[in-house]
């Protein structure tokens, strides 16, 4: 790199991140790294599964014999459900695939070294592809659609989710392959995981052999994740960051047996309570100029939300204001006859935590689930079933928002850069800022335009990025 060019990155990034980033390198490259980050371990009993399923640690619900909201039985979901059987899963909420095992990605049939130490793996490679494609299985958001279908349709599936699960730790040997490499899919994985536990706790399928080796498993990522943090901290500082030190704080929050729970939960919480901070702006606008990544984030946020409510916890005030902020910004720039909204920024498809039957692009039933945890109150007619999963059986204690409603006229988001202009037929939205953070697209002054529920003048989107 010249030195004009290295002047930049510093100008552009930050003296901090660009020293992390020379040392973390340097470190890689070197093996330094690989050395703090071992590839087996021994199972240990950190607590029995009776003990388990008798802690007074409490998850977004008791298990799946405590649920009772309405049961739909959607052809949609039993469609979903028998693809997953057959071996299909669905990738970044669009396409779907048949992939037999953990390491091959499905758009360009290249199959990863799983033998590799993920500190020798690269994120960008031309062979490979876009490495999201190989993530996106192991991810486990697929589990939602089994454990949905079971509980609409009254039916036990605890083997095949256990099965796929238990798969996947043989397969995966801790720290190589390529399912090692980012700590934000080893958090959605952990987090996708004890959701399913929590589901099926009371399975006869659950035995102590299963439990013992999905608990060691989520201990020895969640190590590996807390190593790692300083990387999405410091030098990536987005939705991962959020995702890595939520999953820190909840899994210190629910597994305290585990010896190093205490500080996870810790710092766990004072990092998350940082990053909403600073990602979120005081009018809710999100630092990565994405729709769909702020919808991630709510997503998050309910999850924190409700878990903190259920165990008597709290977070700094600013988690909460920036979380209303943040549904009142998307709330007010939906089309809400469909739930869209403009396609804005990057978008890959994420849907991390599917609880419904709606269309990806609709963003209702998440906005709607976080919004009820921060008013008490519905914020659209439609009964949507995310708000269920997350309060659970439990009685919530709302922390007093008022509820929202739509906006008409010009409504400004100062901060973010965001202008909306609605009657009762238009929907006008203009991205006009000052970046204060490194930009994900360079399109100053778009412009959205929608007439009765349609978006005549759009962004095509992006959902690529490695390739």
């Amino acid at each position: 790199m010249k030195l004009p060019q290295l002047w930049q990155v510093i100008r552009n990034m930050g003296l901090r991140y660009f020293i992390f980033r020379l040392t973390y390198e340097l470190r890689r490259k070197t093996g330094l790294l690989k050395k703090q980050y071992p590839v087996s371990y021994k199972i240990r009993n950190y607590i029995s599964l009776s003990e388990w399923k008798n802690a007074d640690k409490h998850f977004l619900f008791q298990s799946r014999e405590t649920l009772f909201f309405n049961k739909q039985k959607s052809e949609l979901l039993r469609q979903d459900f028998n693809r997953i059987v057959k071996g299909d899963i669905c990738y970044f909420s669009s396409s779907w695939y048949h992939c037999s095992n953990w390491i091959t990605n499905p758009d360009t049939l290249y199959k990863y070294d799983i033998t590799k130490h993920w500190t020798k793996i690269e994120d960008i490679d031309k062979t490979a592809g876009d490495i999201k494609y190989v993530w996106e299985k192991s991810r486990f958001s697929f589990l939602y659609t089994i454990i949905r279908h079971d509980y609409h349709f009254d039916e036990d599936h605890a083997q095949l989710a256990f099965d796929l699960i238990l798969d996947w730790i043989d397969k995966n040997k801790l720290n190589c392959g390529p399912n090692y490499k980012c700590s934000q899919e080893i958090s959605l994985r952990v987090l996708n995981w004890i959701f399913t536990l929590n589901y099926y706790k009371y399975s006869n399928v659950l035995t102590e052999s299963i439990f013992q080796k999905i608990v060691n498993s989520i201990y020895w990522q969640i190590r590996h994740v807390y190593a790692n943090i300083n990387f999405s901290r410091i030098s990536v500082r987005n939705n991962h960051a959020i995702t890595e030190t939520l999953t820190l704080y909840i899994i210190g929050l629910l597994f305290p047996f585990f010896p190093d729970s205490h500080k996870w939960k810790e710092k766990g919480k004072f990092w998350f309570e940082q990053e909403i901070a600073y990602q979120i702006a005081e009018d809710g606008t999100y630092l990565q100029f994405s729709m769909n990544y702020h919808r991630v984030v709510v997503q998050l946020l309910t999850w924190a939300i409700a878990l903190a409510e259920k165990n008597n916890e709290k977070f700094d005030d600013v988690v909460y204001q920036r979380a209303y902020q943040s549904v009142n910004f998307l709330y007010q720039c939906q089309e809400e006859s469909t739930g869209n909204l403009p396609n804005y920024g990057s978008n890959d498809g994420a849907l991390f935590f599917n609880l419904n039957d709606a269309d990806y692009r609709d963003y209702r039933p998440q906005l709607d689930a976080l919004h009820y945890l921060l008013t008490g109150k519905m914020l659209y007619h439609e009964n949507y079933e995310d708000r269920y999963w997350y309060c659970g059986d439990y009685e919530i204690r709302h922390p007093g928002f008022l509820p929202l409603h739509k906006q008409y006229g010009i409504i400004l988001f100062n901060q973010g850069g965001y202008y909306l202009i609605r009657d009762r037929d238009t929907f006008t939205f203009i991205r006009c800022g000052k970046y204060k953070d490194r930009p994900a697209h360079a399109d100053n002054l778009h412009v959205d335009i929608w007439y009765k529920g349609e978006n005549v003048l759009l962004d095509g989107g992006t959902y690529k990025y490695n390739t």
